[in-house]
Formats: C-alpha cells, structure tokens, sequence
C-alpha cells in the first residue's frame, strides 16, 4: 500500500523525453534508450571497476564501467521502477540501477552497495521526490536481483584499468 504512493502518474517533462523511448511488453511498461548515456559518479571512492558487457543477442548493446563513470549504449531496455508506474525523476536512477544489476547478475565485478549508492546519487541528482523510500526498498529486497542469471544475457570482459 506504501509503494502506491510512489505511482501517481507525472507528466514527462519534454528536456526529460528525448533521450529513450516508452513501450509496453508483457502489457507493462518498458524503455528503450534511444541514445548512448553516461553517467560519472561524484563520490571520491566511486569504483564501477573496468568492464565490459555486451547483449548475447544484440553485441552492439553494451554497458561499460570505467571507474566512476558508466556508459549504456542505444537499445538498451529496462522496465523503470520495478513495481508499479515509474514516475519523471525515477527514468534516469531506474536505468542505471537495473543495468548495473543486470550486468552484476551477468558476472560483472561490481559490488552491489556501489549500485545502490549509485542509484541514491542519480535519484539526488533528479530530485527524486521518493528517493528515501526507494532506497530503502533496493537496501532491503534488491538482494533478489543479484543471483546468477541462467543463461545468461550478457557476456561481461574485465579490462585493464590503465592505472599504473
């Protein structure tokens, strides 16, 4: 009952909706990016590691971490907020969070409390108007979403981190 609160539908704001694109699968909701999207982290001990994942279906849908910073290229799909209607400020942070955990899932070496610290900093930066309660939720049940998948989706490469 809680998280109904968090799905009063919002209007998207048209600087917002250029950058993916909103389809239904399944009869639900579902995202498309329309373009390559890069985040860099501001936490001075921010560490996605150095990788690189790529589709088994599609190789040129990729998601790449190099340090602070992390890339989704164009065509990657995610559902939003998980459970229930994913509100303007929830797109970005929701995005990055399920990719990360998509590729951590995959085998790619990257600690899941940096993809919720992530995610805590992405919903700040948006003005997340739940970002509390929506932590608190991926802290407590986000668990469930970094078991090994099988098969799996995505071929992750660790690459050399060009640190000395």
């Amino acid at each position: 009952m809680l998280l109904e609160s968090c799905s009063t539908p919002v209007e998207v704001p048209e600087a917002v909706a250029g950058w993916y694109e909103g389809t239904l699968y399944e009869g639900k909701p579902f995202y498309v990016t329309r373009n390559a999207i890069t985040w860099t982290s501001g936490r001075k001990k921010a560490d996605f590691g150095h990788w690189t994942a790529a589709s088994v279906y599609d190789p040129s849908i990729r998601l790449k971490a190099e340090g602070s910073t992390f890339t989704i290229s164009p065509g990657y799909g995610w559902d939003g907020v998980t459970w229930g209607t994913t509100p303007p400020d929830m797109l970005l942070p929701s995005l990055f969070h399920d990719a990360m955990l998509h590729a951590k899932m995959n085998g790619a070496p990257i600690a899941r409390s940096q993809i919720d610290l992530a995610f805590y900093d992405l919903m700040t930066s948006q003005h997340a108007s739940r970002k509390g309660l929506y932590y608190r939720f991926v802290r407590l049940f986000g668990w469930c979403f970094t078991l090994p998948q099988h098969p799996r989706t995505l071929t992750v490469r660790r690459e050399e981190s060009g640190a000395e």
